[in-house]
């Protein structure tokens, strides 16, 4: 067995050996760029010589402790077993005694349970920063900055195994995990929303078109599956007048630009919560509530879903809300404004010409009529439209296309009562969370996922996006250690 002395005497040289590196270059003069260097250098085997002196000091306090809880039990040394973990300042390699114990059958190293160590070969601590990086990056680049820095040679394939072990209980933690209260609004908001996430296909049983660079007309590289995504927060009510929101969304007057979101601050939104579902829409929908459930302390308190007109959706919402007897507390299920607007848009473009300077101003004047709820008169001048243009097959697909989704969805679209009750009438702050949260990760280029990766990939990039990262890792920690434990256990 290594000798803790000769750790410790290690670390004294790496020490005293810095020291007068630095009087030598002081001599020379050299700059501080290389001084750094060279100091951050000694003090990482620094660091490996005091793990190993740690180490090796409680060696022997593990093993006195576990023969001393087990002395009424038979005994067996089965030799001395080295372990090797990849720790923050490098490989370290150590030797403990096996003990094995006849009555159990069972093995164990008391070392091991002493230092509460992982089952794997990495550290926690390396788990906990490979992972906050792949959560945000692409594996390969998740690792890269931790090799320059410390020399590491970690590749894409280990960050993402090692991702794909830390995300293990994340629905545990965000099920069972007890949080600190924080403060919130009076009315709380959920939203929901799909975004596309490059699959295998042979993760879902489907083959792509063609694996050449160039596609064929109306090939596609890769399959996509629908990761839907739930956004909670709370807000405090903030009362808007129709005119308030449309000198907003046409102060640029640039109607290619008419999906603005600043038309509900993004400061509104307290205490964001963001998931996304691979497993479908049921499951983030029924999340999206069970969160707002649990941080809505009144009984009372109201709660506003936000969509963007996706019918299923708004299905779903209705038959979870039914099932969770919640539809008393659901004040208003508000179709996204921006959303109407780009239809405007599509019968504005149709009836004037994208170019024709009339056209903003109808769309402006119909954007109004749709936030003071005359949805009719809106109505009427699209039918109009598709009168005056009876013979022009085109133009007509098109009103009749905005007028099939004004009828269908009118009965969320209140926007003079939604206003006049301080509620977002956006889902801006849901579509800009999905767009980080799905696209920035999931999309990179060439990125194709299996189910059940983009699952644990998305699990991580909830705690990170929702802050919620040392706090996880401890809960993860502490129930790695609890499952260990079972197998490594001091028996008393």
């Amino acid at each position: 067995m290594q000798n803790k002395d000769t750790n410790l005497e290690n670390a004294k040289q790496n020490f005293n050996g810095i020291i007068k590196k630095l009087e030598t270059m002081s001599d020379a003069g050299k700059s501080l760029h290389t001084v750094e260097y060279l100091i951050f250098k000694t003090l990482i085997k620094l660091g490996k010589s005091l793990l190993l002196y740690y180490i090796n000091l409680l060696l022997p306090i593990s093993e006195t402790e576990f023969r001393e809880n087990n002395s009424h039990k038979k005994i067996a040394s089965k030799g001395i077993k080295k372990r090797t973990i990849f720790t923050i300042f490098g490989l370290i390699s150590f030797e403990r005694t096996k003990f094995y114990l006849k009555a159990e059958k069972k093995i164990y190293y008391p070392l091991d349970r002493l230092l509460k160590l992982q089952s794997g070969k990495f550290s926690y601590r390396i788990q906990d920063w490979v992972s906050f990086g792949a959560s945000d990056q692409d594996f390969r680049s998740s690792v890269s900055l931790l090799n320059r820095i410390f020399s590491y040679d970690l590749s894409g394939m280990q960050s993402e195994r090692i991702a794909s072990i830390s995300s293990r209980k994340v629905d545990d933690f965000y099920e069972y995990a007890k949080f600190e209260e924080k403060t919130e609004g009076q009315i709380f908001a959920v939203g929901f929303d799909d975004k596309g996430v490059p699959i295998k296909g042979s993760d879902i049983n489907r083959e792509q078109d063609s694996k050449a660079v160039r596609l064929g007309k109306g090939q596609k590289k890769g399959v996509k599956k629908h990761c839907t995504v739930s956004v909670g927060y709370s807000f405090d009510a903030k009362k808007r007048t129709a005119a308030d929101i449309v000198d907003n969304l046409f102060r640029e007057v640039k109607p290619e630009k008419s999906d603005d979101k600043t038309t509900e601050n993004s400061k509104w939104a307290q205490n964001k919560h963001i998931r996304g579902f691979m497993s479908g829409k049921e499951d983030a929908i029924n999340y999206g509530f069970d969160n707002i459930l649990d941080r809505k302390k009144e009984k009372d308190a109201k709660i506003v879903v936000l969509i963007d007109g996706d019918r299923g959706l708004e299905n779903i919402v209705n038959q979870v809300a039914e099932q969770k007897k919640i539809k008393s507390s659901i004040v208003a299920v508000i179709l996204d404004f921006i959303h109407v607007t780009e239809y405007l848009w599509k019968a504005g473009n149709a009836y004037f010409g994208e170019k024709n300077p009339e056209r903003i101003a109808w769309v402006k004047k119909q954007c109004l009529l749709i936030l003071q709820s005359n949805l009719t008169e809106v109505i009427e001048s699209i039918n109009n439209f598709m009168a005056e243009y009876e013979n022009n097959l085109t133009k007509t697909k098109i009103f009749q296309k905005v007028l099939t989704y004004f009828k269908n969805h009118a009965h969320m679209m209140d926007y003079d009562k939604y206003l006049k009750q301080g509620f977002p009438i956006a889902t801006g702050a849901i579509e800009s969370a999905c767009g980080h949260f799905v696209q920035s990760r999931m999309e990179k280029n060439g990125m194709r996922w299996s189910m059940s990766g983009a699952q644990k990939i998305l699990n991580l990039r909830a705690i990170n996006k929702n802050d919620d990262w040392e706090f996880y890792m401890q809960y993860y920690i502490k129930k790695d250690q609890e499952k260990i434990q079972e197998i490594y256990k001091m028996v008393a």
